[in-house]
């Protein structure tokens, strides 16, 4: 799997993903009751019509369970893979094992849908 920074730098095979470093990209989110909401616009002409079609509102949110909010909140910038899959042991003990397998798929899943990108960090 390849992910790409900015600079559309490509990852290497060999590199250790637990040594990347994410980094958040969709900035409207807020922390109501300890747990993270991330909060979408939708300003596209498109999506504004459809929503109006079928009566939905143009803000629309997702909220993350207490491990994702960690995790969330967790990603700083500094925070590599690893440093938050100890971050989350540390915090939640067992109750999220098997640790890693789990962030790893979280974290896919946010590059995903674009919430977050990654830097190669020391390799």
């Amino acid at each position: 799997m390849k992910f790409f920074t900015k600079n559309k730098e490509k990852y290497e095979k060999d590199d250790n993903f637990l040594l990347y470093i994410p980094k958040k990209k969709h900035n409207t989110w807020e922390v109501k009751n300890g747990k993270v909401l991330l909060i979408f616009h939708h300003r596209k002409k498109a999506e504004r019509f459809l929503r109006w079609l079928v009566n939905k509102p143009t803000i629309s949110d997702v909220e993350l369970d207490e491990m994702g909010s960690k995790v969330w909140l967790s990603i700083d910038g500094n925070n590599s893979v690893y440093d938050i899959g100890v971050i989350l042991q540390q915090t939640f003990g067992k109750k999220c094992d098997p640790v890693y397998d789990r962030l790893i798929m979280f974290m896919r899943h946010l590059v995903k849908k674009g919430w977050i990108s990654f830097d190669i960090g020391d390799q």
